[in-house]
């Protein structure tokens, strides 16, 4: 009887092949699988380094590429170098991460790693060719051309004073795509245009309004007329809001920079009040600034003072007709046109007709009096003229003018929803015949705080803190129970 027993518990040969079989067909089964899991891993990990193939869950989505980027690095035809002057391990995260997205999204961007304290020989080498290499700048190298851009100048930053007196900075947001894309567009060969702004006369250029044409594919340069001469590439001259006269020497050197076809952007200050030399050559290219601060009754933002204008009939103000923004014009002055000496004008922007007029020296009041005059008013204007260029070919030169600075104040300038940007980018198009090509927002940094409510804590505390073990355990203890019965 025991024999028997002992005879039905013997499991039978074939079976325990079978069995072996099916143990050793599992395992290379699960071997498999991990080989496949590795091999696309490490396809994907190769995928993400060449392309830059991953998501950018920033609220801002500071990392992402732009259209305007993207069109530049799709029709380079020449490879572009970019050159982060540190060790890679040391690098910025920040800018480190906008390298790579630029080297995944064209075949001509490689980016390589210089440390400057490990390469003196060629911090001095560039320090010859008149570029000063500093830690975590860039180098743009394309061909024979170079551009480096410094670390500070990657970055939006907020300076202030400190209670010990020492300057500090905050980091407000990343331009490494502006900065980027700009001298690239450089380096690549597209051709630079120069815009000069007078020094001299307690002219207010922000750094919003510089960094936007630097950002644009712009240099800027500043000069006082009759101590610096006008590099050859301005283009275009900018006097961004002059609180003290020109003299007529300095005068007589802008009308010989006009007259060799050059351009005159004028953004007159509404405070000041009288610049008879500089008002009196705005009036010789028929644009006449007017004693009359403007204000609106209703289409304004938040003040009276603060006009939401309307395009004139300028070309433009195409753009704006394809685009549908606004802009806000803060304390600006009327202006009045004429056609002096062959010029002709055009009126870019102009209150509504409900708008009206105050005399600045005797404004007391924002609300409408009985003896303000009536708009509606031109708020800004081109003026233009044809000139003979060097080679005998008749070309057009121009004048803009608006009687406001404000507009380009950071607040105002920064503001994506409004298109005061926009406009100045596209009076400078204009102007000089090119095309707004590089037009890329500062990122922000500063992530929004998502306010919770009470309600809200409590219902997520009862959710992941109280429901969802309670859920756990009771799913445990049945599979548990079943086990046990079965």
């Amino acid at each position: 009887m025991r024999q028997d027993n002992k005879q039905e518990r013997e499991i039978p040969e074939e079976a325990l092949r079978r069995s072996r079989r099916s143990r050793l067909v599992l395992g290379a089964y699960v071997l498999l699988l991990a080989a496949v899991a590795i091999a696309v891993f490490a396809v994907a990990c190769a995928a993400v380094s060449r392309f830059g193939w991953t998501l950018d869950l920033t609220q801002n989505q500071v990392f992402r590429l732009t259209d305007t980027t993207k069109d530049l690095l799709s029709e380079l035809d020449q490879p572009v170098e970019l050159v982060y002057c540190n060790t890679e391990n040391d690098a910025d995260s920040n800018i480190k991460e906008v390298l790579r997205r630029y080297a995944g999204a064209s075949d001509q961007i490689s980016v390589s790693y210089l440390d400057l304290e490990a390469n003196p020989a060629m911090v001095e080498e560039w320090f010859g060719k008149n570029i000063e290499l500093s830690s975590d700048g860039i180098l743009v190298l394309c061909g024979s051309n170079a551009r480096f851009l410094s670390w500070s100048s990657l970055y939006a930053l907020n300076t202030y004073t400190d209670e010990n007196g020492a300057q500090r900075y905050t980091l407000a947001g990343l331009q490494a795509e502006t900065m980027l894309t700009s001298a690239i567009a450089a380096a690549a060969g597209q051709e630079e245009t120069a815009v000069a702004f007078t020094a001299g006369h307690s002219e207010d250029a922000p750094q919003a309004l510089l960094d936007l044409l630097a950002g644009s594919g712009y240099r800027t340069e500043q000069v006082v007329l009759g101590v610096e001469p006008l590099g050859e590439a301005v283009s275009t001259v900018v006097i961004a809001g002059a609180k003290r006269d020109f003299s007529e020497k300095e005068l007589q050197i802008l009308d010989g920079f006009m007259s060799g076809g050059g351009n005159l952007v004028v953004f007159r200050d509404p405070e000041t009040a009288a610049l008879p030399n500089l008002d009196g050559y705005l009036r010789a290219w028929g644009i006449i600034v007017e004693d009359q601060i403007v204000l609106e009754s209703s289409q304004q933002l938040d003040s009276p003072l603060n006009i939401i204008p309307v395009f004139g009939l300028s070309m433009i103000s195409v753009y704006f007709s394809e685009h549908s923004s606004y802009l806000v014009l803060p304390e600006c002055r009327a202006l009045s046109l004429d056609n002096p000496n062959g010029c002709i004008t055009n009126a870019v922007l102009r209150s509504t007709s409900a708008a009206y007029g105050k005399d600045y020296a005797a404004m007391t009041t924002l609300t409408r009096d009985e003896g303000d005059s009536a708009g509606p008013f031109i708020v800004a204007a081109t003026s233009e003229r044809s000139f003979t260029d060097a080679n005998g070919e008749t070309k057009t030169q121009y004048v803009f003018a608006a009687a406001c600075t404000g507009f380009y104040q950071e607040p105002w300038l920064q503001t994506e929803s409004l298109g005061n940007a926009d406009l100045i980018l596209q009076a400078l198009a204009y102007m000089n015949d090119t095309d707004v090509t590089l037009r890329i927002p500062v990122k922000r940094l500063a992530a929004n705080d998502i306010a919770i409510s009470r309600g809200a804590v409590i219902l997520f505390s009862l959710v992941f803190v109280v429901a969802a073990p309670i859920a756990l355990l009771t799913a445990g203890a049945v599979v548990f129970l079943k086990r046990r019965r079965a």
